[in-house]
């Protein structure tokens, strides 16, 4: 009888290992799906261009503290340790990013962020995903596809050793400093046409524990990704690691300056950037000594800019950004 019944009680409890372990697999599927590249909530949408705009993104956080120095010490990183955002120029614009550390984000969230990040030309997939090209359904990018996979054994053998024969040598497939691409489940191994692709555009970055960091550059028209991650390797090991730290992220746009020739020749610049624009003049375009005119700005006609004397020696301008 104690025999039976041991046994029977072994079996219910194999059960519910089973219903367990079975609800665990639950869970992991889930967080996993919730780890591919999305911009849910981090859309700053559209802006022509040609006026200014700004948007402040203030709820939301980035998994551990390290994630961008990861991506940028020559070996790509994991993106799963970034937060990505999208926008979009209907026209070329100067666009400015503030990201800052943001403790009340969520909340859980943690201060003490170490603020990085990148910008490149492209989107990751967005829902409703291409049809597959495998017996996988497709999903959302994420670095452990084998679609990405394959691109990062591609990667390795092209930057870091050309016998390789796995993946090992990285983390995931995030580039802070340059190019990458990223599929999904539904992408076929091999070929990279069908992986999302990012265009390295530029970056900056903070070592200043809870500080912020601003970047500015002129882009064109375009669909553009912000990857936002830590810049303090030494969490990587720590407690918090895995723990989320609080952001906000600002990005402003306004058009970018002109110039125009008249009787005079005038340089417009762009309405609200009377500052941070340097007049510069050189003897021809392939120069390399590029010199300030000094000129104060004036009003014409309600545009702010530098008027110069047309009467003076064959030269030419340009205008460099002074963030």
């Amino acid at each position: 009888m104690k025999s039976t019944k041991a046994k029977a009680a072994f079996l219910e409890a194999a059960k519910l290992t089973g219903k367990l372990m079975t609800l665990a697999g639950c869970f992991l599927a889930v967080n996993s799906a919730q780890a591919h590249i999305s911009y849910s909530g981090r859309d700053f949408g559209s802006y022509s261009g040609l006026t200014n705009g700004t948007l402040t993104i203030t709820n939301q956080a980035v998994t551990g503290n390290y994630g961008w120095a990861d991506a940028a010490d020559g070996v790509l990183g994991d993106s799963h340790r970034g937060r990505a955002f999208r926008f979009h120029l209907d026209n070329p614009a100067y666009v400015s990013v503030i990201v800052a550390a943001n403790p009340n984000a969520t909340t859980n969230s943690l201060g003490g962020f170490t603020p990085a990040f990148s910008i490149y030309s492209g989107l990751a997939a967005i829902a409703p995903f291409p049809a597959s090209q495998t017996t996988n359904p497709p999903s959302a990018d994420h670095d452990f596809s084998a679609a990405s996979v394959a691109w990062r054994i591609w990667w390795v053998q092209q930057n870091l050793n050309p016998a390789a024969t796995d993946e090992t040598a990285t983390d995931g497939s995030w580039n802070a400093l340059g190019d990458w691409k990223i599929g999904g489940d539904g992408d076929l191994p091999g070929d990279f046409s069908q992986l999302s692709t990012f265009i390295y555009k530029g970056s900056a970055a903070s070592t200043t524990s809870g500080g912020s960091v601003t970047g500015s550059l002129a882009l064109r028209a375009g669909d553009y990704t912000i990857f936002v991650g830590g810049n303090n390797i030494a969490n990587k090991t720590s407690d918090t690691a895995l723990s989320p730290h609080g952001i906000s992220v600002t990005l402003s746009v306004s058009p970018t300056p002109a110039v125009s020739i008249a009787a005079k020749v005038f340089v417009a610049l762009p309405t609200g950037s009377t500052t941070n624009w340097v007049l510069e003049s050189a003897s021809s375009l392939t120069s390399t000594n590029w010199s300030g005119l000094g000129y104060a700005p004036i009003t014409v006609d309600g545009q702010r800019g530098v008027l110069l004397d047309s009467g003076t020696a064959a030269q030419f301008f340009r205008l460099r950004s002074n963030p």
